[in-house]
């Protein structure tokens, strides 16, 4: 008891949304390459998994600081807090940085032709 759950409502619909629009255009673009529709859906269904596991499988972090011994009680809760927050920020920068990384990609992954580098 006494834990704190939170929950996102909605975050399931918007992840099928997502996996359908990477189906579909994964699928749309193979076509123009001639790709196989099926390998086009099976190639989205594996991104969809990917992501998924970079959003939700974030490993368990924790944080060590040495924590001065003159400092009052409130200034050691306001600098675990502030520890706390910084280390959340960072997870959630890098989750997103990845996620925008491999969605940019996706196309170059995912079929039988790279777009042209500009150079």
């Amino acid at each position: 008891m006494g834990e704190i759950i939170h929950v996102t409502f909605g975050a399931e619909r918007d992840w099928q949304r997502a996996r359908s629009e990477w189906s579909e255009g994964l699928t749309a673009v193979g076509a123009l390459f001639g790709d196989d529709e099926s390998l086009m859906r099976a190639k989205a269904d594996c991104v969809y998994r990917v992501l998924r596991r970079i959003v939700e499988e974030i490993p368990v972090v924790r944080v060590a600081a040495k924590v001065p011994d003159d400092l009052p009680a409130e200034q050691v809760a306001l600098l675990t807090a502030a520890l706390r927050e910084a280390a959340l920020k960072g997870i959630e920068a890098t989750t997103c940085h990845a996620v925008r990384v491999v969605t940019a990609a996706i196309y170059d992954l995912c079929t039988s032709k790279l777009r042209a580098k500009p150079s």
